[in-house]
């Protein structure tokens, strides 16, 4: 009988163990590699990250740089949805491209244990919807 108590502890402790939630931290490099993928035109590391496949086509055949964005350069708000199960990141840096601030938002769904970015949701995000509606989990690089 204790042999059977402690097995189904050990099992209950592995199981919960394996059910841990993406950290806010995560999910920002998520976000960075989108960002960064789009800053260097980088076509296939895109489509490797998108939720959709084809639904972001905007670099297709253009040719890579190396736009010199750096992860430790980029602000991210992280908020969770628990009713959609949707990370929304909410990244603000300067262009390493240009003189303008660039403030972009992505939203990420999980797809087979993934979290990949959703092109088409991430277009219709309003920030002041977003602040108001959920907590946000972490501020990365926010001073």
């Amino acid at each position: 009988m204790k042999r059977l108590f402690l097995s189904l502890i050990t099992l209950t402790i592995l199981l919960a163990g394996c059910n841990q939630s993406t950290s806010p931290e995560e999910i920002a490099k998520i976000a960075y590699e989108w960002e960064e993928a789009k800053f260097n035109n980088n076509y296939t590391k895109q489509q490797e990250l998108i939720f959709e496949k084809g639904s972001y086509e905007v670099d297709k055949g253009s040719k890579k740089i190396d736009s010199g964005l750096n992860y430790d350069d980029i602000q991210f708000e992280v908020y969770f949805d628990t009713e959609l199960e949707h990370y929304y990141v909410f990244a603000n840096f300067d262009n390493p491209n240009g003189d303008n601030a660039v403030e972009d938002n992505v939203v990420l769904r999980e797809k087979n244990d993934e979290w990949k970015v959703d092109t088409s949701h991430s277009l219709d995000v309003s920030r002041e919807e977003i602040k108001e509606k959920l907590e946000r989990k972490s501020c990365i690089h926010c001073e």
